[in-house]
């Protein structure tokens, strides 16, 4: 029983270490894989950065803001265009200082972003007011999602316009997808705006206060998305940048999820990281539950022996215990015997004193009785003796004198 109770807490205490060893040390691994992806992700960001610096000082964009003459904006375009397809951005615009694109590297395709209006763009509105900006939104004409990167073109006093570099991130999120372990990244609002699973994509890590959510989708941010959380529940926070997580990937059920957070620098974005635990829990429980067996089994058939042996000693004094108390309450009883046969026999000796004391006397009174007897007859012989002359004597002298002649003794 106790070894039973033994087995089944080893195996609940192994269970619980190898889940506890499991999660610390695929949080470790995951968090360098989360930090290689922030890396991966700060190179793309970074190289089509300089893009809007260069072309804010870029003469040929000087020329088209200044003149927005038809020749200009035409030279404009088409380095716009040669420009983009040796770059990694998706679109690169110049927006003038009333909001309208004058030019665009997808000059040629039907969703040409010429001509449009972006005065109510964030990214126009602000790199007019600071110099610069960054925002990420779904495109109003393209409707594909993506980070507008701007900058202003003249001074603040006499702004000519703004140059737009629109990027993102398909091969990116492609790169995610292909790892098999969701990845996204979310804004300061918790919106996720890059993720290797395209159906989460403008959903929420957490509920938005009703306040921001009404900005953000009078601002058209995100088009007309729902806004809606993530299908992941039950957090439980390990720490600052770890937590376990129930999720619900599509076309899965719930499933169990180590999620990391890390910053990416240079914005205010996090990326969340979703590592599944089942199969390195499960493989590492085994393990502590094999490893807990292999050292506590021997441990126990040890403990069983030296019990047994223990046992058996146990048993073996207490039968000699018992055999000696059955040899001393036997000796009690054979001592209790002989004592009272010594009592019989030492009564039966008196006895035989008695009877030989009495039987002393006995023999003493027949051997006076016999003395006596003897006596008397020696008496009674004596006295026959004594009485037959007496007699005689006494008849001779009663006998009358003249008698007494005639009788003669004999001689």
């Amino acid at each position: 029983m106790l070894s039973a109770v033994l087995l089944a807490a080893a195996l609940i205490g192994a269970e619980l270490y190898g889940r506890s060893s499991s999660i610390n040390a695929l949080a470790a691994q995951s968090q360098t894989d989360a930090s290689l992806k922030v890396a991966l992700l700060t190179a793309v960001l970074e190289r089509p950065r300089a893009l809007p610096l260069l072309l804010a000082e870029d003469q040929q964009v000087l020329n088209a803001l200044s003149s927005e003459s038809v020749t200009d904006i035409d030279i404009l375009n088409r380095k716009l265009e040669r420009l983009v397809s040796g770059t990694q951005a998706a679109v690169l615009y110049v927006i003038g200082k009333d909001g309208l694109a004058i030019s665009s590297s997808n000059w040629r395709e039907p969703i040409s972003f010429v001509g449009n209006d972006y005065t109510f763009r964030e990214y126009f509105t602000r790199a007019m007011q600071k110099g610069t900006a960054e925002h990420f939104a779904l495109g109003s004409v393209s409707k594909r999602p993506g980070l507008y990167i701007s900058r202003r073109v003249g001074s603040a006093e006499t702004p000519l316009g703004v140059v737009v570099v629109k990027l993102e991130f398909d091969q990116l999120e492609t790169d995610w997808r292909d790892a098999r372990r969701p990845v996204y990244v979310t804004d300061e609002h918790g919106v996720v705006l890059i993720t290797s699973i395209p159906s989460w994509r403008f959903m929420t890590a957490a509920p938005v206060p009703q306040t921001d959510l009404a900005a953000i989708r009078d601002s058209l941010q995100f088009g007309d998305a729902s806004l809606t959380p993530l299908p992941i529940m039950r957090p439980d926070i390990i720490d600052a940048q770890t937590s376990l997580v129930s999720a619900v990937l599509p076309g899965n059920g719930a499933t169990e999820y180590l999620r990391l957070f890390a910053s990416v620098p240079t914005t205010p974005w996090r990326l969340e990281y979703l590592v599944p635990t089942e199969a390195p829990i499960a493989s590492s429980v085994r393990e502590m539950r094999l490893l807990s067996l292999a050292v506590l089994v021997p441990i126990l058939a040890i403990a069983a022996f030296l019990l047994r042996r223990r046992q058996a000693a146990a048993m073996r004094i207490a039968v000699e215990l018992s055999m000696r108390e059955e040899l001393e309450r036997r000796v009690v009883a054979r001592t209790e015997d002989l004592s009272r046969a010594r009592d019989r026999l030492q009564a039966e000796i008196s006895d035989h004193r008695d009877t030989e004391s009495r039987l002393q006397v006995v023999q003493q009174e027949l051997v006076q009785a016999n003395r006596l007897a003897i006596l008397g007859q020696v008496a009674a012989g004596v006295a026959h003796e004594i009485n037959q002359p007496v007699a005689t004597i006494r008849a001779y002298a009663t006998m009358p004198a003249s008698s007494s002649t005639a009788i003669k003794p004999n001689r």
